[in-house]
């Protein structure tokens, strides 16, 4: 039978050990592995309790690789699991792993969501719709991502997104109607669900003043009729360049009326 003749630390990490079975160097161990199995100097080990030792002490390793993993941040099942499969570690011992970082609570889900919640509300302009997204890929339970979607959608300041929209209103150019359109849609894209964007709209000022439409149909005319010179002429020219400011969200009316300010039509001409 096999006896330990030593077990001395490693050099190079003092919190593992090297096991020497009659005088041979037989395998490293950590301490966990080394108290869990109380070995000592002269103790005789068979074949099966190699195997048991070797079995714990792979477990031990990847539950070391588990917790640095998530000393850097809280992590989910999932992405503690995808971690360990990259370092080929046995579904299995994964499976023992994410059991004993749940007894630890190393991974607790809601602590998780919970944290994500409070970091964004406080670091970004997103909505709740984002905030699930990111639940959804880390792999939380639906359950949970509902509840704190709703503490999210609660505790969020409405005044923040207000102050999100208006910068977002300035950045945008063109009618008002239009802008309210691409504003709508960029609120959307953050993650808004459509309640809120509806508050945010009604508590916000859309009044463009009439020298300011003025001055924009003006430049945007001359883009449009320029830009449709190239290929059309006569009556086509001049309808192209009516759908093309209508589809930017300027009025029929006073669209007919800045061509024949500018004296392209006669003010007769209708769209086909």
């Amino acid at each position: 039978m096999p006896k330990i003749t030593k077990i001395e630390v490693q050099k190079k990490n003092k919190e593992r050990f090297n096991l020497y079975l009659d005088e041979e160097f037989e395998m490293g161990i950590d301490m966990d592995t080394y108290v869990h199995f109380n070995l000592r100097k002269g103790q005789i080990v068979d074949a099966a309790d190699m195997e048991q030792i070797q079995k714990y002490d792979q477990y031990r390793q990847a539950v070391n690789v588990a917790i640095q993993f998530l000393s850097y941040r809280k992590r989910t099942d999932h992405e503690v699991i995808q971690h360990l499969q990259k370092k080929e570690i046995s579904e299995a011992v994964i499976s023992s792993v994410i059991d004993y970082c749940h007894e630890q609570r190393l991974i607790d889900h809601e602590d998780y969501a919970n944290s994500l919640k409070n970091t964004m509300i406080l670091t970004t302009d997103k909505g709740s719709g984002i905030f699930r997204q990111k639940l959804r890929d880390a792999g939380v339970e639906q359950t949970i991502i509902d509840e704190y979607a709703e503490r999210y959608e609660k505790e969020q300041p409405m005044e923040d997104i207000i102050k999100v929209a208006n910068k977002i209103l300035r950045q945008k150019k063109g009618p008002m109607i239009k802008r309210k359109e691409k504003l709508s849609q960029s609120l959307m894209q953050k993650g808004y669900n459509f309640e809120t964007i509806k508050i945010v709209m009604d508590e916000m000022d859309f009044s463009q003043p009439e020298s300011e439409i003025e001055g924009l149909l003006q430049q945007e005319l001359e883009k449009v009729y320029n830009k449709y010179s190239r290929k059309f002429s006569g009556r086509k020219l001049i309808n192209k360049t009516i759908e093309g400011l209508m589809r930017k969200g300027y009025k029929y009316d006073k669209i007919k009326a800045k061509l024949e300010e500018s004296g392209i039509v006669d003010g007769t001409e209708e769209i086909e």
